[in-house]
């Protein structure tokens, strides 16, 4: 059985629209360090709750 592309086009959407989200970031002169934690979260990780985000935005507050 052979997969159907047009399938792993729309599931790769969302990967898409993270990597040129981060890129945005990156030309907007955001911090490597934090557009690297984003990408981890976002992309590696693939968590997408409120609390993960949170954490990667500021993660010296999700110490305390």
């Amino acid at each position: 059985m052979t997969k159907d592309p047009t399938q792993d086009e729309f599931s790769d959407v969302p990967k898409q629209v993270f990597v040129k989200f981060l890129q945005s970031l990156g030309d907007a002169g955001i911090s490597v360090e934090l557009i690297e934690r984003l990408r981890k979260t976002l992309l590696e990780d693939k968590k997408f709750t409120e609390r993960a985000l949170k954490e990667a935005v500021q993660p010296e507050e999700s110490l305390q």
